[in-house]
């Protein structure tokens, strides 16, 4: 098993990998940071449950990504968002995979754009937004190709003059998705789904609630079999 424990403030950072089994933790506090990370194998960690990757302050850049079967990305993001977007990118390619990231679940968080491609089947993703700390201005992107999909997506937020934006794109001919859009609280919630291929015995459960306007964009083919819940209230 390969280790890489970085603590770092404010600077540039790449790191690549071929190894299996590697474990990256990361604690970063600080602006302008700019991180890239390549892990090419199996097995391998950035993060886990009881030591999350730490990534806080404004203008970050990171860009992630992950080639092999069961790699796990586990960690907290806490964009501040002074001067400019914070990004974060992920790139998972091969089967078995998994994203759980909190965004701004323990401090305010402002103007953050997540994006993330899986390619590859059994990969399951999980993003929790705001809940506990105030957010607003941030954007997910979910583009899946592959089988057995399992998306959660939980956004609770306190701010009423911005936008909540999930945008989620999927091809697969599995017959076997499951996705869960949570939007509560203040502020323009927007959920944009498209599923095409083959998207029958299916779940797709989007709910939103408060007071601000909200748009709810849903295209799913063959969905023979599938349930389909919509919840708007205010």
């Amino acid at each position: 098993m390969k280790k890489v424990m970085l603590a770092f403030i404010m600077f540039f950072i790449m790191t690549s990998a071929s190894f299996a089994d590697s474990n990256v933790y990361i604690t970063q506090s600080g602006a302008n940071l700019d991180l890239d990370i390549t892990l090419d194998g199996n097995g391998n960690l950035i993060g886990a449950a009881n030591d999350r990757t730490l990534l806080t302050g404004a203008n970050l850049d990171v860009d992630i990504d992950l080639i092999g079967a069961t790699n796990v990305i586990t960690g907290d993001f806490i964009g501040a968002g002074e001067a400019g977007a914070d990004d974060l990118k992920i790139s998972q390619t091969g089967s078995t995979n998994t994203t759980a990231l909190n965004v701004g679940a323990s401090a305010a968080t402002d103007d953050v754009r997540i994006i993330e491609t899986r390619v590859g089947s059994s990969g399951a993703t999980s993003y929790t937004i705001g809940n506990a700390a105030t957010v607003q201005d941030v954007s997910v992107t979910v583009d899946v190709v592959g089988d057995d999909i399992d998306i959660t997506l939980l956004e609770n937020s306190s701010s009423t003059g911005s936008d909540k934006t999930t945008d989620i794109d999927i091809a697969t001919d599995s017959d076997d998705v499951d996705i869960i859009i949570t939007h509560t609280g203040a502020g323009a919630h927007k959920t944009k789904l498209l599923c095409t291929g083959s998207c029958a015995a299916s779940d797709f459960t989007i709910s939103q609630t408060g007071a601000n306007s909200t748009d709810v964009d849903l295209t799913v083919t063959n969905a023979t079999s599938s349930d389909v819940d919509i919840t708007i209230t205010d």
